[in-house]
């Protein structure tokens, strides 16, 4: 039975990062929906699709979030589709698309909560070149969503307050892909 882990977490937790890192090894990614732009090096069909929002209004979606003034999408389509066509898939939702998913899926979705403290948080999204109000904003919509509670309805909870790859390992682990371990470091 093919499986698919949907990894939920307040911003800047580090849900984007830890997929990317885990399809290092193998694990497919589905692919979201935006409005945006693409970003310099973004790639249509590969980082997101890049839809007009009368386009996204045409597609039968799972999740739907509105964040700086874009939406960003996944479509029932790519959840089937993946799923059919990989044993194990990965993707970033919210707590609605992890819902709905759930539903569409069943047993074969297992959540997993990407935690980490406000502490981190700020420092990651100074590092990321946000300001004080970007921050503020981006803490007070977590807050309001409940997105700092969402660990309670997951499967697995992961902490994410030291390295990427412990994380992913963490993750990877969890999905029963099991890595060489690495040497300590001297």
């Amino acid at each position: 039975m093919n499986r698919v882990y949907a990894i939920m977490g307040p911003p800047a937790s580090g849900k984007s990062a830890i997929v990317k890192e885990v399809c290092r090894y193998g694990v497919k990614e589905m692919i979201s929906h935006t409005t945006r732009k693409p970003e310099r090096g973004e790639q249509n069909g590969v980082d997101y699709y890049f839809v007009t929002e009368e386009e996204l209004s045409k597609i039968q979606l799972v999740e739907r979030i509105q964040y700086s003034g874009y939406y960003y999408a996944l479509s029932k389509d790519e959840v089937m589709k993946t799923v059919k066509q990989c044993p194990v898939s990965v993707v970033a939702v919210d707590r609605h698309g992890m819902t709905q998913m759930k539903k569409i899926m069943g047993e074969r979705v297992t959540s997993i909560y990407i935690m980490v403290d406000k502490a981190t948080i700020i420092e990651r999204i100074t590092e990321q070149g946000g300001n004080l109000e970007q921050m503020k904003r981006r803490i007070e919509y977590a807050e309001k969503e409940g997105e700092f509670d969402d660990w309670k309805i997951a499967d697995h909870v992961v902490k994410n307050t030291g390295s990427l790859e412990l994380a992913a390992r963490q993750v990877l682990a969890i999905m029963g892909l099991v890595l060489p371990t690495v040497p300590a470091k001297a």
